[in-house]
């Protein structure tokens, strides 16, 4: 995720924060200087928002650990202000898998909100007087407790893509379709969205609409990748090959790469090694050297990780994740270790309205096209 810097890995899975969370630290300590707090219940404040975010990391790697059983690794999470983010590499198999994974999440939380009351035996659940200000230590256990009950029951509400909606959608799954289950969750989750949005306007808090807005964007953009993967079944890479693309020799300086750029406005380039791709490199990378003055560096050595090359006789929804990373990145496509062309998700998108416009699916690629730009 763009805006996201990794802190550690555990596992093989990184775990990064987005610097949208720097805010909420600055609003924790802003509520504490408007309320005239010292420096120790300042303290307790920040530590009890780093604990809830343990908390929230300790339910992402439940999702990740139960996908690792049905062979689903996890790539990263990522920490929001809102919460977290597990991203795994495909989809469940099927509504079963589904159901697992995204109840994990919740069950983490209470099972953690469990185990605190071991540290505050006959404390009621909820109490009369529940102080629940965090600006001091004497209730931190009990409020800690209260919030991790407290984020299994909101991500069970069947808000798609929280996990409740993606329960939800995994039940539906067991009836009907993938597409149909994801539609009608989505749905679901974009009227609860608006009840969040319209709660935090008549309410003044600020926190209901953001997560509304998150919802939204994010139940369209899965709905939107599940519709193209069920449009590129059954086509193999090498069908929707371009030829045109644009490269460059790995061994050229920026210097001589700059003279290149000044005509020609492609955003990728294939880094080749005589007939042989070695690397891609995004030409903003080019230009960033040429104004650090690295006129003889290597072009080769501005590329970021290693090439990622595509079997050119595999099918495109096999794929496809990889491609919706980012729309515009370019990848070579390979025949038996033969470099035949480069493939990106808008010349998929090119490719079916193209190829299908006089199908009753035109509609639907128009649609995702237009969401894609």
């Amino acid at each position: 995720m763009r805006g996201a810097y990794k802190i550690l890995t555990i596992r093989g899975i990184s775990l990064h924060v987005h610097w949208t969370f720097l805010l909420l630290i600055g609003w924790v300590l802003l509520v504490n200087a408007a309320g005239g707090n010292d420096i120790n219940q300042l303290s307790w404040s920040v530590l009890f928002l780093l604990a809830v975010f343990v908390c929230v990391t300790l339910h992402e790697f439940g999702h990740a650990l139960v996908a690792a059983r049905f062979g689903i690794d996890a790539k990263e999470i990522v920490l929001l202000p809102i919460g977290g983010i597990a991203s795994i590499e495909k989809f469940p198999e099927n509504p079963r898998q589904e159901l697992a994974i995204s109840i994990a999440g919740p069950l983490v939380n209470l099972a953690i909100g469990g185990a605190l009351g071991f540290f505050i035996p006959g404390t009621p659940l909820l109490k009369n007087d529940p102080g629940m200000s965090i600006m001091h230590g004497h209730d931190f256990i009990y409020n800690l407790r209260i919030v991790n009950i407290s984020l299994a029951v909101f991500n069970l509400i069947p808000a798609f893509p929280m996990d409740g909606g993606r329960i939800f959608r995994a039940l539906l799954g067991f009836k009907l379709n993938y597409i149909q289950a994801t539609t009608i969750a989505a749905t679901t989750g974009r009227i609860i969205a608006i009840f969040f949005i319209v709660s935090g306007i008549i309410l003044i808090n600020p926190i209901l609409p953001a997560i509304g807005i998150f919802i939204i964007f994010s139940a369209g953009a899965e709905e939107y990748y599940l519709r193209l993967k069920s449009l590129v079944k059954g086509i193999k890479l090498n069908e929707v090959l371009m030829y045109d693309y644009n490269s460059l020799q790995a061994n050229m300086t920026v210097q001589e790469a700059s003279n290149i750029l000044n005509s020609n406005h492609s955003k990728y380039f294939i880094l080749m090694n005589g007939i042989d791709p070695v690397g891609t490199i995004n030409r903003m990378e080019i230009i960033k050297a040429l104004a650090e003055m690295n006129y003889s560096e290597p072009v080769k050595n501005l590329a970021k990780g290693k090439l990622e090359s595509l079997d050119g006789d595999k099918e495109i929804d096999t794929v496809l994740e990889k491609l919706a990373h980012n729309d515009e990145q370019i990848y070579p496509v390979m025949d038996n270790s033969h470099f035949i062309g480069v493939v990106n998700l808008n010349h998929i998108i090119e490719y079916l309205l193209l190829n299908r416009v006089n199908t009753k699916e035109y509609p639907r690629i128009k649609s995702l096209a237009g969401l894609l730009h």
